[in-house]
């Protein structure tokens, strides 16, 4: 057998899955609005005024992903040779936020761009009782993390876990942390795992 292959944490919804895209335009039609990725300026949709609440979010981002809409996200630019280059190296843990629920369309969408690939998914939401994607990663032996919440970032670094921030108007305002590498590309998180 060969060498046991290190293992990645690589989170789906806007580091793989261009969800926030698909997610405005239906919010924009069903509102009347013309809001852009650029107006999205912290991760809580409530916290930027794009809901009043957080029960507000909560039910609009289960409308969508019950949707027909949700099937429309596209991979992030690089994504996808982002996601056959490490695989080349490193054994890839999808690690999200999303709920178990949306598991077969989870699956679905990665057989669709990566249709060779069997790779894990790991739902924090549900599947883990609720664990936290640091505990996630350090249950699972996961030293490096790739995500575009920095909470969830700031928290994997503080655990020792080396993590990637990618680059998205959600972020700008992030804490700093030795464990903590922000990136603007795919292809700079590549080059760095190389």
């Amino acid at each position: 057998m060969g060498e046991k292959r290190k293992r990645i944490g690589v989170d789906i919804d806007e580091v793989v899955a261009g969800y926030m895209k698909v997610f405005l335009k239906r919010y924009n039609a069903k509102k009347k609005k013309s809001l852009t990725t650029n107006d999205i300026t912290h991760y809580h949709l409530w916290e930027c005024g794009i809901h009043n609440s957080k029960e507000e979010s909560i039910n609009e981002i289960d409308e969508f992903q019950s949707s027909e809409d949700f099937n429309q996200i596209e991979l992030i630019d690089d994504a996808k040779e982002g996601i056959r280059e490490i695989s080349k190296k490193w054994e890839i843990y999808f690690i999200t936020s999303r709920p178990e629920k949306l598991k077969e369309k989870t699956k679905n969408f990665f057989a669709r761009h990566f249709p060779q690939n069997n790779y894990n998914f790991l739902f924090s939401g549900e599947i883990h009782g609720g664990k936290t994607k640091p505990e996630i990663c350090l249950q699972m032996g996961i030293k490096i993390m790739i995500e575009d919440n920095p909470e969830y970032a700031l928290d994997c670094a503080k655990n020792g876990i080396k993590t990637f921030l990618l680059d998205k108007p959600w972020n700008k305002n992030y804490s700093q942390h030795e464990n903590l590498i922000k990136v603007k590309s795919w292809e700079e998180i590549v080059k760095s795992l190389n």
